[in-house]
């Protein structure tokens, strides 16, 4: 029985539950009210009236989690985009620097790195760790050997 977070089971479960917390409020709520020699009429509107704000309440607080939810999502979605475009931008350098001027583009192309690493870290915090220190290209492996 699957009871992810988004599951259907879960959902069906869930709303068993409230059906049945529902009910059994507004049974005791019912018996309650008849111990104190209240009318009937006056045991089924207050009953009723003290059952729909228990409802009204859990339907609350479940829309509330949803719409949380939902916010979540739109922040998400935004950040993604955010940094799709500072990547793709940074690609788009090194993809013409590199078929521009093969020799001259190093320069280009570190820049375009450490946007998307600053992308990576700016962008995105916690999320994805920062390289130490920045990749070396193979003229500086080349020097350093």
């Amino acid at each position: 029985m699957d009871l992810g977070r988004d599951s259907r089971t879960r959902l069906i479960v869930l709303c068993i539950c409230v059906v049945l917390l529902v009910w059994i409020v507004g049974f005791g709520f019912d018996r309650l009210l008849a111990k104190d020699g209240v009318t009937r009429s006056d045991i089924l509107v207050t009953s009723n009236a003290l059952t729909g704000i228990v409802a009204g309440f859990l339907f609350y607080s479940l829309a509330n989690n949803e719409r949380l939810r939902r916010k979540f999502v739109r922040e998400r979605l935004r950040t993604i985009a955010e940094m799709n475009h500072h990547i793709r931008n940074s690609l788009q350098v090194i993809t013409y620097a590199t078929a521009a001027d093969p020799d001259g583009s190093v320069e280009l192309i570190r820049d375009s790195v450490e946007r998307i690493e600053w992308a990576l870290r700016e962008v995105l915090p916690g999320h994805v760790p920062s390289p130490a220190t920045p990749p070396q290209t193979p003229r500086e492996t080349l020097r350093a050997g």
